[in-house]
């Protein structure tokens, strides 16, 4: 456009907002999009106050879970378990097994155990209050599968998982299982009956089976001789053989308390065994050592109860415990891990193993629970009605609690554009494991009233009124009306006004309507930027679409426009009206059908920092419809977004399309200027033909201020015959520059600086980025 109109358009953008008064009623500062909860955040996150963050997070949740994978109690030694067929693990509390020792004969008369050992009644129920030593932490978040929950806050810790269940409960006695076996090898092939565990020496040293053995007992045969080493009793004796190749005591050695443990501990971390102890028996020539162990139940059959989420088949597969098998505690380590995770891994972070049972008839139980959502706690919102916050949950009272759809249900919220701040907090429910939701939101302004003017010689004097409101009575309806009247045209018909609802059924459908008259300057340019025609084009119809939701991510959109143009004023150039030919290709009515399709997993519609925006569209002009001009339109998009700092951004676009039929200059495809091609003209390179890719870097520098490098490419063709003073071509237009996006209380502003091949260009715009 010439230069005077430049001149009115900033005139009229600068005072529209000083004029805009909603932000600054009573003396208060502008309305922040988003609150920052610290010094460094720029005013560009999604929401400084969420506290349920994205899938990635690492951080440690405030509110504390009592993991599935337990840990063993090392501070307490440990004595040796009562022997029994049903399951005893040598990992019980010494309480336990000292009062199972006191109660206990010895047996070899001339042998000498250093921990005594008894045979327990295997079929003596299991006390609920008894301890393993390995029950769940009820304060802290094990290390065996972290619940990766990011900044949830808590006011006070959740309930701990129950693993204490008697035997008419379970019919079985506990398993002990580790909490970390990440470096657990266990072999299968060398005896498929006895899987052996083997732990690296850091995991070793904190098994209790070493503390088992005391210096007391052992003192009495302290340095002398070795003369010979078993393991016994064992099913197969190759067994033993490949045991005591791991063994530090070798025959011939003078006796080690530090040798004995770490064979103890060695035997233990097979994982066979429910119970390991040293007995010694003196001969002449030294002693006699014999490892005495009890090897655990052989597992009949698995079975797998309180899950919801995920069917038993499908956790059966992850376990690699098989009925036939020995019972290895290590193994079972590893299975209960890998259940977690699984539930973990998908968001699921409440839902855990809460123990693990055997019973008499070898019948392995491995117990789960699923925390869910007792409630939903909405806060803060005086404006917004509460359904209209609740619609946007993808998390519903009642449901297992997943942290992914709390996350995005939170993001969703926040898309909204009602609120600068969104809060959430799980607190503890009434039932074991069972949470409730707080979501705290702040709400922001979402209407302004806007009154602008400006002046231009060929203009003269125009005024702007503009009313907007995008969360109608707190329903979340959007309604605006843009009127600009006055000006050499002296039309008081230039407006637009539009309608759209957001919600119109529980599967979150919308539907929009807008209707509009116009009469606006424009130029056309040559195929180097050359103004040829400046002009006053008058658009006038309306459209209305309906979105349908297919899933989260997916929508589609269909829009019936009809809409005119006329060639009313001439002010420099070609006058048109001395080429009706061109006039009656380029000017009249057009009736078109458009359906898009829309793939959009962003984390932050306003200000994306991961994700990406899929997008595809058809029309269909005429043929059937109406109007003066049949054709077909189809266009791809794609956006995506790459989070490479705390908050560098690096957004990529890439686009194309193509048209047929006999496509007026209005509806050609156009690039340049501040949406497109920056450096360039507004709609400098126009055809039915089109690609555009453009590559930006994103980075803060101050609170609500952004700056940016971009380089843009593309180019339009084909389809211009009609425009007699417009060659085309097929050549690869390109630019870069600078730039700078500003939150303002009216929305974004943006002002870029490209350098394209015809020299440098600024371009000053308000909207959001792409």
């Amino acid at each position: 456009m010439n230069n005077n109109r430049n001149k009115k358009i900033l005139v009229m953008m600068i005072t529209s907002t000083l004029m805009t008064f909603p932000a600054w009623v009573n003396g208060q500062e502008p309305a922040a999009t988003v609150t920052a909860a610290a010094a460094d955040e720029t005013g560009y996150e999604p929401s400084s106050g969420e506290t349920i963050p994205d899938i990635s997070s690492e951080k440690t949740p405030t509110i504390k879970k009592a993991s599935a994978v337990t840990a063993p109690d090392t501070t307490k030694p440990v004595a040796e378990a009562p022997a029994a067929d049903s399951g005893y693990t040598g990992y019980e509390s010494a309480e336990e097994l000292h009062a199972a020792a006191v109660s206990a004969p010895t047996t070899a008369p001339k042998t000498t155990t250093a921990v005594s050992a008894a045979n327990a009644d295997d079929n003596a129920p299991v006390n609920a209050n008894d301890q393993t030593g390995y029950e769940p932490d009820t304060g802290t978040v094990s290390s065996g599968v972290e619940a990766k929950t990011g900044n949830v806050e808590g006011t006070a810790a959740a309930p701990a998982a129950e693993t204490e269940m008697s035997a008419d409960q379970n019919n079985g006695r506990k398993v002990g299982y580790l909490s970390s076996t990440s470096t657990a090898v266990i072999d299968t092939t060398t005896f498929p009956k006895y899987p052996i565990a083997t732990l690296s020496q850091a995991e070793q040293a904190g098994l209790p089976y070493g503390d088992a053995v005391s210096d007391q007992d052992i003192a009495p045969y302290v340095g002398k001789t070795a003369t010979a080493v078993t393991i016994s009793p064992l099913p197969d004796p190759q067994l033993g053989t490949v045991l005591q190749h791991s063994l530090a005591m070798r025959v011939g050695d003078a006796v080690n308390p530090d040798y004995i443990r770490h064979d103890v501990n060695v035997i233990g971390a097979t994982g066979l065994f429910s119970t390991v102890s040293p007995a010694f028996t003196s001969v002449p020539e030294g002693v006699m050592l014999d490892y005495q162990v009890k090897i655990n139940p052989v597992v009949a059959k698995i079975e797998i109860t309180g899950n919801e989420t995920y069917p038993t088949d499908q956790l059966l597969k992850l376990i690699t415990t098989k009925p036939g098998m020995t019972l290895n505690t290590v193994m079972v380590s590893k299975d209960v891990s890998a259940i977690n995770a699984q539930f973990g891994n998908n968001g699921y972070f409440l839902s855990h193993v809460t123990s693990v049972n055997m019973d008499d008839k070898g019948v392995l139980h491995i117990d789960i629970a699923e925390g869910r959502l007792q409630d939903i706690i909405v806060k803060g919102n005086t404006k917004t009605k509460t359904y209209v916050i609740m619609r946007e949950l993808k998390i519903k009272k009642g449901q297992i609690f997943n942290k992914n759809l709390a996350s995005r249900s939170i993001e969703r919220i926040y898309n909204t554009g009602y609120f600068e701040d969104v809060n959430v907090r799980l607190l503890p429910g009434s039932n074991k494991n069972d949470v409730i939701m707080e979501i705290d939101v702040a709400e922001q302004k979402t209407g302004s009233i806007t009154i602008g003017g400006g002046y231009s010689d060929s203009d003269g004097l125009v005024g702007i009124l503009g009313l907007s409101e995008t969360n109608l009575k707190g329903t979340g309806d959007k309604v605006s009306i843009n009127w600009e009247f006055g000006g050499t045209t002296n039309s008081m018909r230039n407006y637009i006004f539009s309608y759209t609802r957001p919600w119109i059924n529980d599967h979150g459908d919308s539907i929009g309507f807008s209707i509009f008259d116009r009469e606006s300057d424009y130029d056309d340019y040559d195929q180097k930027g050359n103004s040829v025609a400046e002009y006053y084009k008058r658009t006038k119809g309306g459209n209305i679409t309906y979105g349908r939701v297919r899933s989260e991510y997916v929508s589609d959109y269909v829009t019936l426009e009809t809409k005119t143009t006329d060639y009313t004023n001439y002010v420099s150039g070609y006058n048109y009206n001395n080429y009706p030919g061109y006039l009656h290709k380029n000017f009249g009515r057009t009736n078109s059908l458009t359906w898009s399709h829309v793939f959009d997993n962003r984390d932050n519609v306003y200000d994306p920092t991961r994700g990406k925006r899929l997008s595809f569209a058809g029309s269909i002009a005429g043929h059937g419809l109406g109007g003066d001009f049949d054709f077909y339109k189809f266009t791809a998009e794609s956006r995506t977004y790459y989070k490479v700092g705390h908050a560098q951004v690096i957004a990529v676009r890439l686009m194309g399309g193509v048209g047929f039929g006999d496509m007026p200059y209005d509806n050609l495809f156009s690039l340049g200027g501040a949406d497109t091609l920056r450096g360039y003209e507004d709609d400098e390179f126009r055809g039915n033909h089109f690609y555009e890719g453009t590559i930006e870097y994103r980075f803060p520098m101050a609170k609500k201020v952004q700056g940016v490098l971009f380089t843009d490419a593309g180019n339009a063709w084909g389809g211009t015959d009609q425009m007699f003073w417009y060659e085309d071509n097929n050549k690869l237009h390109y630019s870069g520059g600078v730039g700078v996006r500003i939150t303002t209380p009216i929305g974004p502003i943006r002002l870029d600086y490209g350098y394209g091949e015809e020299g440098g260009k600024f371009h000053f715009s308000f909207g959001g980025k792409f």
